[in-house]
């Protein structure tokens, strides 16, 4: 089986939107792995039963608005793979993360 592949947008702060996200996904599957890319983006890899997919796909419309979306596979019990590219619109592209300072 292909893999499915959605691609969203964000308008809201990004830590915000993370959290709201990972709880919309853990009420219907999993995230697998992630990656981010500076604060523009999110790579989310979830593992979600098919017969899901449908039902994770309209709760996060709720909250993103998700531009592409790849067929959905037919209603069944076998788990698939969904990446889900997320771009944060207000987005700075210059993450920085403090570090505190340990002796030793």
């Amino acid at each position: 089986m292909s893999p499915t592949f959605w691609k969203g947008y964000s308008n809201r702060e990004r830590h915000a939107e993370i959290s709201n996200i990972s709880s919309i996904i853990s009420q219907f599957g999993d995230i697998v792995d992630f990656k981010l890319f500076s604060d523009v983006s999110i790579s989310i890899t979830m593992e979600v039963s098919a017969q899901n997919a449908g039902a994770l796909l309209e709760a996060l419309q709720d909250c993103i608005q998700i531009v592409e979306v790849t067929p959905l596979p037919a209603a069944s019990a076998r788990e698939i793979i969904i990446y889900l590219n997320l771009t944060f619109s207000v987005a700075t592209g210059n993450l920085k993360i403090e570090v505190p300072q340990v002796p030793g």
